[in-house]
């Protein structure tokens, strides 16, 4: 058996599931994770559950840990300057 926790990036798609490396986590809370595109920030949709390695499709990607307050700043301001350079963008075209 291994352990897995489901991670959602954007609002209503889908989760992708992850080692939890042994860290408790409950569905809503925000956490960071190792992806093929680099460290990401994602909220968990499956809290920490067994499955059998048989139905595990490819090897799973390790969740580096909780996200912080820090982290959780950052990314909205990273949602501000979207904002920003989207408007920036529309005035331009």
């Amino acid at each position: 058996m291994t352990e897995i926790i489901g991670v959602r990036f954007k609002d209503g798609g889908k989760y992708i599931t992850f080692n939890p490396n042994g860290v408790p986590v409950q569905v809503g809370q925000h956490v960071i994770i190792e992806t093929s595109k680099g460290i990401e920030f994602g909220e968990c949709a499956l809290a920490n559950t067994m499955v059998d390695e048989m139905e595990l499709i490819a090897a799973l990607r390790p969740m580096l840990r909780i996200a912080t307050e820090e982290d959780l700043k950052r990314v909205e301001a990273n949602r501000q300057n979207e904002k920003k350079a989207f408007a920036t963008v529309r005035r331009r075209f």
